[in-house]
């Protein structure tokens, strides 16, 4: 009973990547063509201010911390494979390449408004905390790492998969290829590269989905 209560539990979180890549893709949409500072700043401030910024930027943090439970699942999903070691790892990298993104989201959500407000309210000097923030070297460092660990987690899972012998190995690809698209929605305007990151998470997970609800658990 123990054991088959825990294959649910691995197989309900499973099925939390799609679900984690649907939030992210919903995010990312509604701040999609946003202006840039950069060219409109006036207009970049009143894009920050809104109430929908703020929920896409929610979404998006939500979207992040779902991930985490779903690449645990997919772990101990491969735990009795004989790609478990580099599943391990490769969760292990994921998680940590997720949480080092969620502050970099902590800011857009919470920072950028502020500072989009004192720009509307006369304060035209707040402009330079966004090039701070953003813009200089130690942030473009940071932002290498955080890309490097992340995609690296999802190539590592995508190895994991195409080793495991119980998963078909065409979403593994998927999923190893979305990590470096991906992880430019973390920057403050969403690109056409994150989206098809996004879009190609959503189609490898899914089909990630259906091999395990259709497979036995591994033993």
């Amino acid at each position: 009973m123990l054991r088959q209560n825990s294959t649910d539990l691995v197989r309900v979180g499973i099925l939390v990547l799609p679900l984690s890549g649907l939030l992210t893709l919903a995010g990312m949409l509604s701040s999609y063509g946003e202006p840039e500072a950069r060219v409109d700043v006036k207009a970049a401030a009143q894009a920050a201010t809104s109430t929908g910024y703020f929920i896409s930027q929610l979404v998006n943090i939500v979207s992040l911390i779902a991930l985490i439970f779903g690449v645990m699942a997919l772990a101990a999903y491969l735990a009795n494979t004989r790609a478990r070691a580099v599943a391990l790892v490769a969760m292990v990298s994921s998680i940590v390449g997720i949480g080092l993104m969620l502050p970099i989201l902590g800011l857009r959500a919470y920072a950028l408004p502020a500072v989009g407000l004192a720009y509307l309210d006369g304060q035209e000097d707040a402009v330079a905390i966004v090039n701070i923030i953003f813009d200089n070297a130690l942030a473009t460092v940071i932002y290498v790492l955080v890309v490097a660990i992340y995609s690296l987690g999802f190539l590592l899972f995508g190895v994991a998969i195409w080793r495991s012998g119980v998963l078909r190995k065409p979403p593994a690809i998927a999923l190893a290829l979305h990590a470096p698209l991906l992880s430019s929605f973390i920057r403050p305007q969403t690109s056409l590269a994150s989206i098809v990151g996004v879009l190609l998470f959503i189609l490898g997970s899914t089909f990630i989905c259906l091999g395990v609800l259709r497979r036995p658990f591994p033993e």
